[in-house]
């Protein structure tokens, strides 16, 4: 495999067309809903540069993987160290957005955000476009469209894309034309295509369950004259969010079966009583979002086992049960020769692991 460098404008750097890599230092980590991270050793490059870009290819010199490039380190061994960013650490930016505008599907959503990140963040440094892997409209379901009020600031990956990739079972990654010179972001479906995984057929007896921090939240308004916690009401209810261990999002508490309660709650303030009932949606919102960073917490990897991020994986624990659960792919890892590993669910940072 061979590693190049090119600036923001797709040019390839001096003297860096052939740089080899140590191939036993490959290491390449996709992920879909989450950043991909690459790392690995090469022969020794001494030239001062700072690239925008990073592409690997195989010995035929064919596109492989294309991400942010690091600085190129040099070892006490004489190896120069690369590392990567994934393209998509481009969108965690803020970006300014119109949360009152009414959108048909979340395709027309996710272009609207991305038009922004890409008017005001990226500011045309470079070309960038946002794809989707079929032309099927993706329509918002009752409980996660987007609200809020005019002009107001969010985080395109992790306030936007992130969250709503995962609530709506799709995945995004990013690839760089190198012949057409721009960064091509591209949204795909996830958990189309079933694959049974037998865990006793490939030697996995005891697997770890993920016990998400957070299994309920709800979202409040305080107004801040009279002191008064409003709550979102509907059928006579306090509206609050909760996680099943079938990773579906209820509102109903009968439907619960993680215990014990970990509840988070989101509050919104105002001294307007007439901005109550606005903003009590925009709590119930981002209360539902903060629930999908629990969503397919699971820690299943599986070695020779050919899938991607379509994949839908029908677990069965044992011989003679029911399906344990259907989870998606999380990570695919890769070494010089190819796909290595698979990892099915997602895996986060502040959750435990129980076994």
């Amino acid at each position: 495999m061979i590693v190049s460098f090119y600036d923001r404008e797709f040019n390839g750097l001096q003297n860096n067309a052939s740089l080899v890599v140590d191939n036993s230092s490959y290491t390449l980590v996709k992920r879909g809903v989450e950043l991909d991270s690459l790392s690995c050793k090469c022969e020794a490059f001494t030239e001062n540069i700072q690239p925008t870009f990073l592409v690997i290819k195989n010995d035929k010199g064919n596109y492989v993987y294309g991400c942010l490039a690091g600085i190129p380190q040099l070892n006490s061994s004489n190896q120069t160290e690369i590392t990567g960013s994934d393209l998509k650490t481009m969108l965690k930016s803020d970006v300014l957005v119109d949360s009152a505008k009414n959108f048909g599907s979340l395709n027309s959503y996710f272009e609207y955000v991305f038009e922004r990140w890409n008017s005001q963040v990226n500011q045309h440094s470079f070309k960038c476009e946002l794809v989707f892997d079929n032309e099927e409209l993706i329509l918002f379901d009752d409980k996660l469209y987007p609200s809020g009020e005019t002009e107001t600031a969010v985080n395109a990956w992790e306030d936007v894309f992130a969250p709503y990739l995962k609530y709506y079972g799709l995945y995004m990654t990013g690839k760089l034309d190198l012949v057409a010179k721009k960064v091509i972001f591209m949204v795909g479906k996830s958990m189309i295509y079933p694959l049974n995984i037998k865990l006793w057929e490939h030697g996995v007896k005891n697997y770890g369950k993920w016990l998400a921090d957070v299994n309920e939240t709800q979202g409040y308004v305080l107004n801040t004259v009279t002191g008064k916690l409003n709550a979102k009401i509907e059928n006579e209810r306090e509206v609050k969010w909760i996680l099943t261990s079938q990773n579906a999002i209820t509102t109903n508490s009968a439907d619960r079966d993680i215990f014990p309660v970990k509840r988070k709650v989101v509050i919104k303030e105002t001294d307007d009583e007439s901005k109550i009932e606005t903003l009590l949606a925009d709590a119930a919102k981002d209360a539902l979002l903060t629930l999908t960073q629990s969503m397919f917490n699971e820690n299943i990897e599986l070695e020779n086992v050919q899938a991607d991020f379509k994949t839908r994986f029908d677990i069965f624990v044992k011989r003679g049960d029911k399906i344990y659960k259907s989870l998606p792919c999380g990570e695919l890892h890769y070494d010089c020769t190819g796909l290595k590993k698979v990892q099915i669910g997602y895996r986060f940072t502040g959750i435990q692991f129980l076994f």
